[in-house]
């Protein structure tokens, strides 16, 4: 009985010890797998936005029709997918909603650039969200201020 009140404590300290190296290890797993996911997304989240951007940067008939032609293109339609596949549930409904409304804009007359310009600021918002600014106060409008000289205007 004094052998076994002994040895209880230090068994005690052993499989204890055990046990937190065991969930500490898990814990790094995890957290290297989340860092390892966030610079994959935060990529994917790059290059589908690429086409987006430059349209931002040059509006002239020449760059638009490049611009359709790499969204149009096998490889941006495989970024698109992994897009989808990695993607925060938010950010793949953003996207999604603001190509649809493209897709129905090219059918029509009167197209709205009211609500996709709003789209496309909740996109990039879901963007921001997903890569850790969960609790941003900006607006779509926001989003887009540094982009377009004359939103007020527009909107």
């Amino acid at each position: 009985m004094n052998l076994l009140n002994a040895l209880v404590p230090s068994l005690l300290v052993i499989v204890g010890g055990i046990i937190t190296w065991l969930l500490k290890s898990r814990v790094e797993e995890l957290k290297a797998a989340e860092e390892n996911l966030r610079e994959t997304r935060t990529q994917a989240y790059w290059d589908i936005l690429e086409p987006y951007i430059l349209l931002f940067s040059d509006t002239s008939k020449k760059n638009i029709e490049g611009v359709q032609k790499t969204i149009t293109s096998l490889q941006y339609k495989k970024t698109a997918f992994q897009f989808c596949l990695l993607g925060s549930d938010d950010v793949v409904r953003a996207y999604n909603a603001m190509l649809q409304h493209a897709y129905k804009a090219e059918r029509t007359i009167n197209q709205d650039s009211k609500e996709l310009m709003r789209l496309w600021g909740t996109l990039l918002i879901e963007i921001r969200k997903s890569l850790g600014n969960k609790k941003t106060k900006l607006k779509e409008v926001d989003m887009l201020r540094g982009m377009i000289k004359d939103i007020d205007d527009f909107l």
